[in-house]
């Protein structure tokens, strides 16, 4: 494993945290935001006449660090292999014409990119109009592109004139990873998607309620395809206990919630503070001083290499556990999933946890932390939900 990706596995922990920080209008329920809108009996009339259904999608598991799904644009179908992303809400995928560095070049162990053609599809409608979506805490990095509206087959859902961005810039930690682009799952009122379609936005009032289901599990205790699945419009009682901890959303439009203190070791912390839940995140942010603490407590040495804390590989079953106390319960996020083997020099083993300073959420808590609990995203009440995952084959 190269520095160059340990710089990009850590980068993207911190773009996809960047995403966060974009304003948002303050918002109550979903159905208030609607009838505010106007929107609410357009919604309703649209249930009226479709047939409500669950849905379920397959996710896949890369190195323990991106949990891909596959979608399908245009007509015909052309597959996409994208980062479901909870903190963001835009779908884009990479476009034919994409100028950054890789966007169609072979990167050693990386699949070539499946890229949009909108040439080749009767369905595309263009916007013409242009898109630019920045990571405000890495620099001048951003993703743009052109706006367009197309059919997105996925989940046995179909979204039709779904708007998309057909991406042409993007940055490097994208194009050298196994991902052709971002499905976002998060809120419709985030302030930069300007008038921009959603894809829960299309896909709510086809869903039998208005939530969805995330679990994840490590390539190597998966004996199936399918290392975890989102199922739209209910609850996976087959993967996930039914006894569900809901949490009010610690800022309107934004899936996280409170986390009330932490432990690992003998390290504690009190403060009451904000959590994002990140499910593109494969590193988790965490405040300035408990990154020390945790520091101390696993005993990790900055490799300057690789720019990346390390610990020997031989140490992971043995480190110490972080307990968070949310809403009044305990929720771990075990060694075995904050450290990862990445196949690194002289057995080390990279600690999958960054530094939240200057971001607008203390905690990060992407795949490490929902490989352990299952989440429920409830738009229709404005909260998430934990429970235990029981699913382990």
């Amino acid at each position: 494993m190269t520095r160059r990706l340990i710089v990009l596995f850590a980068l993207l922990g911190f773009a996809s945290a960047a995403q966060f920080s974009v304003p948002l209008r303050k918002s109550g329920s979903l159905r208030q935001k609607m009838i505010k809108e106007g929107r609410y009996s357009e919604y309703l009339l649209q249930r009226k006449t479709m047939q409500l259904s669950t849905g379920k999608q397959g996710l896949f598991d890369t190195m323990d660090e991106f949990y891909l799904a596959y979608i399908f644009l245009g007509t015909p179908d052309q597959p996409f292999r994208v980062s479901v992303d909870t903190a963001s809400s835009v779908l884009w995928v990479l476009d034919v014409n994409c100028d950054s560095f890789n966007c169609n070049e072979p990167v050693q162990n990386v699949p070539l990119k499946d890229t949009y053609n909108s040439s080749a599809s009767s369905t595309f409608k263009d916007s013409d109009k242009n898109f630019l979506f920045p990571y405000p805490y890495q620099g001048t990095t951003k993703v743009y592109g052109l706006l367009g509206k197309e059919k997105v087959s996925m989940a046995r859902f179909t979204l039709t004139n779904q708007d998309f961005i057909r991406a042409t810039v993007v940055p490097d930690f994208y194009t050298e990873q196994p991902v052709d682009g971002v499905f976002g799952l998060g809120w419709p009122d985030q302030q930069e998607l300007k008038g921009v379609g959603t894809p829960m936005q299309t896909l709510l009032p086809q869903l039998d309620q208005p939530i969805f289901t995330i679990w994840m599990q490590r390539a190597d205790n998966a004996t199936k395809e399918s290392s975890g699945s989102i199922t739209y419009g209910g609850f996976d009682g087959e993967a996930c206990d039914k006894n569900i901890q809901y949490l009010p959303l610690a800022q309107p439009g934004v899936w996280g919630f409170f986390v009330e203190g932490w432990s690992m070791g003998s390290f504690k912390g009190t403060q009451n503070e904000t959590a994002i839940s990140a499910s593109s995140s494969g590193w988790t942010g965490v405040p300035t001083a408990a990154f020390s603490h945790i520091l101390k407590a696993t005993k990790a040495k900055f490799d300057w290499e690789l720019n990346a804390y390390t610990v020997s590989c031989s140490t992971i079953e043995r480190q110490p556990d972080l307990n968070l106390n949310i809403g009044g319960n305990i929720y771990t996020i075990k060694s075995l999933d904050y450290v990862l083997d990445l196949g690194l020099n002289n057995g080390q083993c990279a600690l999958a946890f960054f530094s939240s300073a200057k971001m607008n959420a203390d905690w990060i808590l992407g795949e490490s932390f929902i490989r352990g609990y299952c989440h429920v995203y409830d738009f229709g009440n404005s909260r998430v939900g934990l429970s235990k995952f029981v699913k382990r084959d």
